[in-house]
């Protein structure tokens, strides 16, 4: 092992400030689940975890066994979102929360698109 290893090794047991913030998260928040999330080519192994109601809160882990040791020291259930999938509470949770406007927006496109179809086209002079 060289100096440089030893350095990341030290460096690398180091709480990183994101779990801090999901401890406080857990703590503020029933029913919470665990998901790892594996590394992708633009996202880090992640942590999320989703509560009862689908808010949800995530942080980037060095590898799978952060995550669920955090879990297993707050008593949380985990699963590899990769196996299972997301559970459908946080999906129902985005859709209220982040699509409020958005869904009014939807309505209004349908209702004009719906709209167009029943007017009929108005003769030109040259007809």
């Amino acid at each position: 092992m060289g100096i440089g290893d030893k350095w990341r090794s030290l460096f690398s047991k180091k709480k990183s400030p994101e779990l801090r913030q999901l401890h406080d998260w857990v703590a503020e928040h029933p029913g919470v689940e665990g998901y790892i999330e594996p590394r992708t080519t633009t996202n880090p192994t992640s942590l999320l975890l989703v509560d009862r109601d689908g808010d949800h809160a995530r942080a980037p882990l060095r590898d799978p066994d952060q995550g669920r040791k955090f879990c297993e020291r707050h008593g949380i259930p985990v699963y590899d979102a990769q196996v299972i999938g997301y559970p459908k509470r946080m999906r129902d949770f985005e859709r209220r929360r982040g699509r409020g406007a958005g869904a009014d927006f939807d309505k209004e496109i349908a209702d004009l698109e719906r709209r167009l179809r029943e007017t009929p086209e108005e003769e030109g002079p040259d007809t």
